[in-house]
């Protein structure tokens, strides 16, 4: 599209030089023909000594003279070797021979236009001047009103070319904005090619990664299995072999014979119990060293003594609320709280929480009192009750309904919470009675929590982690 706007304006331009060409051609042959500098009064009248009809013209200078003054006046043309002066009737005959085949006579008179009329806007010849001069119009030759046209042609041509020039401009503006625009498109799709090599390479990288991580996976997992089904494989050996001695050891007891075979068996058999008995010790509960958080303390209302390990409420219409320092993310750990003294008003109103929250809650509920994410159990003078409120996308199961219910925390009362955080459980017992599985699935990590909320403000109203 661009080459044939190119080559169109091209065409305009060589066109358009072209009639500038004829236009000049045709003014200098005007100029030729046509005497020039005749002056615009009532009379042709020479414009130093005043003589009617008593002009001669210089073909070189391609200018009207008077023979009077000839001497005086255009001494200079002389000096500088011009043809001689003629009359004005002899060039215009002359000239008449040179001219075109197209009409250019007066009608009226049958004579020749000579001068042009501006007023009447018509060619007239030598006898209509008269009347024109009668009427004061403006005479002026056929040179001067050529060369007025010619000028006006100009200034025409001036235009044309100007706004060509600016059409040039702007075509070579738009072929550099073109190239400037390639140039772009080019970078732009080189910087794609190059990012898309990038995220190649770093797919391929992730990938490899991926892969040597699950093969490494896999072989833990084959090696864990292996080890299951051998140590399964040693048990099931171990109780045949047991199994055997067992009745071999019958076999010994009806006839009194073998006792060191009986005596071993005791020995295997309580090698068997110790086991056991190491395996539950390893999958009990873990007494943690808790401590109560001063910072982790709403509205700074329950007050700590003890080194930080009793809590109290010091106001009535605050809800006082604390967390522990520790956090647990892992492991099966065992938290003991004493309930040194607790009010005996039939209130609904004189309530202990005692419980664990969610890591990411625990600022909300310290700071804007938002109780989102705990998993407590609560206690007042009706009895118990579990209390939970979940965030959104936690999937904490609630087994209220399998929960023993009518039991209350007393004065002295041993409290305990069970987490398993392997598991993600929660369990609760009292004074070494174990009330099971509160809540499944808990968060990731938690801390302890702990409310005080008593309509009495007494020092012995309080609780003690032990």
């Amino acid at each position: 599209m661009s080459q044939t706007n190119t080559n169109k304006k091209e065409i305009k331009t060589n066109k358009i030089k072209e009639e500038e060409e004829k236009i000049q051609k045709e003014s200098k042959s005007q100029e030729k023909n046509v005497p020039i500098g005749l002056p615009s009064k009532r009379r042709i009248k020479c414009e130093v000594c005043s003589k009617e009809d008593a002009e001669f013209y210089c073909s070189q200078c391609l200018v009207c003279y008077c023979q009077n003054c000839e001497a005086q006046v255009h001494s200079t043309f002389l000096k500088k070797k011009h043809e001689k002066f003629i009359s004005q009737d002899t060039f215009i005959e002359n000239q008449e021979s040179k001219e075109t085949n197209y009409n250019n006579k007066c009608p009226k008179h049958n004579q020749k236009f000579k001068f042009y009329c501006e007023e009447e806007d018509q060619l007239i010849c030598r006898s209509c001047i008269e009347n024109c001069l009668d009427q004061n119009h403006l005479i002026l030759s056929l040179n001067s009103k050529s060369n007025q046209i010619f000028q006006k042609m100009k200034i025409i041509l001036k235009e044309i070319q100007t706004k060509e020039k600016e059409n040039q401009e702007t075509l070579q503006k738009s072929q550099r904005n073109k190239k400037k625009f390639k140039i772009k498109i080019q970078e732009i799709s080189q910087q794609i090619e190059r990012e898309s090599d990038l995220l190649k390479q770093q797919i391929e990288k992730s990938k490899n990664k991926h892969l040597k991580l699950l093969k490494t996976i896999q072989i833990i997992i084959e090696y864990k299995f292996n080890k299951i089904i051998q140590n399964n494989e040693k048990t099931i050996q171990k109780i045949n072999q047991n199994k055997t001695k067992m009745q071999k050891i019958r076999k010994l007891k009806t006839k009194n014979k073998n006792i060191k075979l009986i005596n071993e068996s005791k020995n295997l058999i309580n090698k068997f119990k110790k086991r056991k008995e190491k395996e539950k010790e390893k999958k009990k509960f873990k007494l943690s060293k808790e401590i109560f958080d001063p910072k982790m303390n709403h509205k700074n209302v329950i007050k700590l003594k003890n080194q930080k390990q009793t809590a109290w409420n010091a106001s009535k219409t605050i809800e006082g609320r604390i967390l522990g320092q520790t956090k647990y993310s892992t492991g099966k750990h065992k938290i003991k709280i004493k309930i040194d003294q607790f009010p005996n008003n039939q209130s609904e109103l004189n309530t202990i929480y005692l419980g664990v929250i969610n890591t990411e809650n625990r600022e909300k509920l310290i700071k804007d009192r938002d109780c989102e994410g705990t998993y407590c159990f609560r206690t007042y003078w009706e009895g118990n009750l579990l209390e939970s409120s979940k965030v959104k996308g936690e999937n904490g199961k609630w087994n209220s309904e399998k929960y023993p219910k009518n039991i209350k925390l007393k004065e002295n009362d041993i409290f305990e919470i069970l987490l398993d955080m392997d598991q993600k459980t929660i369990a609760f017992k009292i004074n070494e009675n174990n009330l099971g599985i509160a809540w499944e699935n808990l968060p990731k990590s938690v801390y302890f929590f702990a409310e005080l909320e008593l309509m009495e403000i007494n020092e012995n109203n309080q609780i003690t982690l032990i």
